[in-house]
């Protein structure tokens, strides 16, 4: 008799034990849905609805950097491949562009601060003829949380600006964007006016937008070029010997 008894409880106890198992595995699988929900609103570029989520999620108590990454760099990305495929067009993106920024402005104050010294200064901004700012505070807060110091200065940005500003503050990188084809040759002339000026090899040069390319980036002397906000901060990592 005794024996059931140790027995029935034994069975019991192991029972709790699997509900405790089970609720505890819905629940992981309910935040990891949250992530993937902000994800699919932002690729469906639905504003009101993922700026809602964004702010749901971290009211919920949800890992600001896994919003940011799991969410909507996740997102972004995916309408980059939908851009590619010319399921999405120019439009889309821009839309995507300011969502992600619009998104952005509500994770910031919650993201941690890096209190240690920083990787490297990075100089960021959207070539001369250029007036798109996609995807651009995604690069720029990637950068911050992993440690890098960013100056961002604009769209429409002339080649010598760049120049003059990563002298001023001492930059280690200076990152162009550009998504336009007609606007590729103002990154060669930043190049260019740094073989001019003797100072080429004070600054790694790197490149990044919808019409960029490895190949470009190699063609016009560029250091490296980046596909998204993630990869500009390995490449970045590789280029100051961070990796």
């Amino acid at each position: 008799m005794i024996r059931s008894v140790l027995t029935t409880r034994s069975l019991s106890s192991n029972k709790i034990i699997f509900q405790v198992l089970v609720f505890l595995s819905h629940k992981f699988q309910e935040a990891k849905l949250d992530i993937n929900q902000i994800k699919e609103t932002f690729v469906k570029l639905q504003s009101e609805d993922a700026k809602s989520q964004v702010q749901a999620a971290l009211d919920e108590g949800m890992d600001p950097v896994e919003i940011l990454n799991g969410g909507i760099i996740a997102g972004l990305q995916e309408v980059g491949k939908k851009f590619e495929e010319e399921v999405y067009f120019l439009a889309e993106l821009m839309m995507a562009g300011k969502l992600g920024e619009a998104c952005i402005e509500i994770i910031t104050p919650h993201l941690p601060e890096n209190t240690g010294p920083a990787k490297g200064v990075v100089i960021l901004g959207a070539v001369e003829g250029d007036l798109h700012d996609i995807g651009y505070s995604l690069v720029a807060s990637q950068l911050k949380l992993a440690g890098y110091k960013v100056h961002v200065v604009g769209v429409n940005v002339p080649s010598m600006k760049f120049v003059e500003k990563a002298q001023e503050l001492n930059a280690d990188i200076i990152g162009m964007s550009a998504f336009l084809v007609t606007t590729i040759p103002n990154c060669a002339e930043v190049v260019k006016y740094l073989v001019d000026m003797n100072i080429r090899d004070k600054y790694k040069v790197i490149i990044g937008g919808a019409e960029t390319s490895a190949e470009k980036a190699e063609s016009m002397g560029c250091d490296g070029q980046a596909e998204n906000a993630v990869e500009a901060v390995k490449l970045c990592d590789r280029l100051l010997g961070h990796a």
